[in-house]
């Protein structure tokens, strides 16, 4: 090829560039004028995600107009860029699994459940990611959940406690021999002087008084425990709400829509290798800048896209008192007058549990939850949630209100934590950057109800 004509190719290449460019430009100018707004079904598009989506589309385009300008002139220096490219993944793949770093395994999340709405793969472990110097990984059993102990195993001890609860139970940002289920029966086997103790973790998190009813039926009871306690926490309210709109009667069963093999539901999750496991935040904020255009106005324009599997849990509404709420918080900014029927509502599937665990033959407790603001709002000063409540809402009290009211209309015992806490002058007991318990928050948690189990004499040695 002639010099010319290379020049000839290069300037075509470059001159559909730049018309690509003016074409991103104006997209993002009428995305930002607000004249796409109308072709959004949600009520107007995400600038953000826009610009995202541009900018991602544009660098495509740029590479993909690059390769095809210089593809008859520089062919072998390609292919050899490529093979590098490929050789470089395979001596990464190579590397983190001899290394066995922990970005490399199988990520940790939860997948969906007809029965459970979400649970974990049995019998996997996964990278949880990096908390506060620490690194979490998620181990399961034969049914999803976080404990070393099988059905069989568990059964095996005379003595056998069951906790039940969201990511307070299941401890989130901790290592499992840190979480308050641990804790626990490492602390009652002491008091108790009793080795043959066991404390099934059945904590799942973004669980709800609904899905933990579920999760008993289905599968906790066959552990056979001979006291059930279940942790509650203020966003148990508002996830209830949630998951009771969301799910279906069917043959006398409450059951979940479906959301098929594609999106996990088979029970398994697939792992494509070290260094697909290392990339995939980058991809998956890659695919949904690259999806979001068919997602917005796809439809519209009769284009046809793959099953959106994400969920949303975030995605919330309830209207109290002439105001839309869309956080799980809703209840710190109203009365107990007006969110009184959601209270009653967590309390109907507390009781059903209840009478559950007592027709085995089991004991029950509830124990009642506080946030990091409910005793000290110098906890957490980086909360990532510190948009979805403050620190002093009006009435962020009256979840512990309604449960002491409670006592007298229920025939099983409520601990209430939040004195524990206030009067502790530990610190800190949560994440800096997250509310959860950090290791010390999960021992303290524990403490108190190994204390009150055994002062009531609701656990002694069989």
């Amino acid at each position: 090829m002639s010099l010319r004509q290379r020049f000839s190719q290069a300037s075509i290449g470059l001159r559909l560039f730049l018309l690509v460019s003016l074409g991103s430009a104006v997209v993002v100018g009428a995305v930002f004028a607000g004249l796409l707004d109308r072709f959004s079904g949600a009520g107007g598009v995400s600038r953000d995600l826009v610009l995202q989506a541009v900018l991602l589309y544009w660098a495509l385009s740029g590479l993909a107009l690059g390769v095809i300008a210089s593809w008859q002139t520089r062919r072998l220096q390609l292919l050899l860029a490529v093979l590098s490219l490929v050789f470089s993944f395979v001596v990464v793949e190579v590397g983190v699994r001899v290394l066995e770093l922990p970005a490399g395994v199988l990520h940790w999340k939860g997948i969906p459940s007809r029965t459970q709405h979400h649970l974990y793969v049995p019998n996997t472990r996964m990278y949880a990611g990096v908390y506060e110097g620490s690194t979490i990984f998620v181990t399961t059993n034969e049914d999803g959940l976080r404990s070393e102990y099988s059905r069989q195993s568990f059964r095996s001890y005379g003595t056998r406690v069951a906790v039940l609860g969201d990511s307070f139970t299941f401890g989130f940002g901790v290592r499992h021999d840190q979480a308050v289920p641990f804790q626990l029966e490492k602390m009652l086997r002491e008091r108790l002087g009793n080795e043959d103790l066991a404390v099934l973790n059945a904590g799942v998190v973004s669980y709800a008084p609904l899905l933990e009813k579920l999760l008993f039926e289905n599968i906790v009871r066959h552990y056979e425990p001979d006291l059930v306690l279940l942790m509650l926490d203020p966003t148990d309210i508002g996830d209830n709400l949630k998951y009771s709109n969301e799910a279906q009667l069917e043959d006398g069963h409450t059951v979940f829509p479906r959301q098929g093999p594609e999106c996990g539901e088979s029970g398994e999750l697939a792992y494509y290798g070290a260094v697909a496991e290392i990339l995939t935040p980058v991809y998956e904020s890659l695919a949904e800048a690259f999806n979001y255009p068919f997602k917005v106005i796809g439809s519209r324009l009769g284009l046809r896209r793959g099953k959106d599997c994400g969920y949303d849990y975030y995605d919330f509404k309830v209207k109290i008192g002439g105001v839309t709420e869309t956080t799980r918080f809703f209840h710190y900014r109203h009365p107990l007058r007006d969110t009184h029927p959601y209270f009653d509502s967590v309390l109907e599937h507390i009781s059903a549990t209840a009478a559950a665990a007592r027709a085995i033959g089991a004991d029950f407790l509830l124990v009642v939850s506080p946030r990091f603001h409910h005793w000290n709002p110098k906890e957490s000063p980086n909360n990532w949630e510190f948009d979805m409540y403050g620190l002093e809402e009006p009435y962020q009290y009256e979840y512990f209100r309604y449960f002491e009211q409670a006592r007298d209309r229920v025939d099983y015992p409520i601990f209430d934590l939040l004195p524990a806490f206030q009067a502790t002058e530990e610190f800190p007991l949560v994440f800096r950057d997250d509310p959860h318990w950090n290791p010390v928050g999960n021992a303290f948690a524990a403490d108190k109800i190994a204390s009150y189990l055994t002062q009531h004499k609701l656990i002694e040695k069989r």
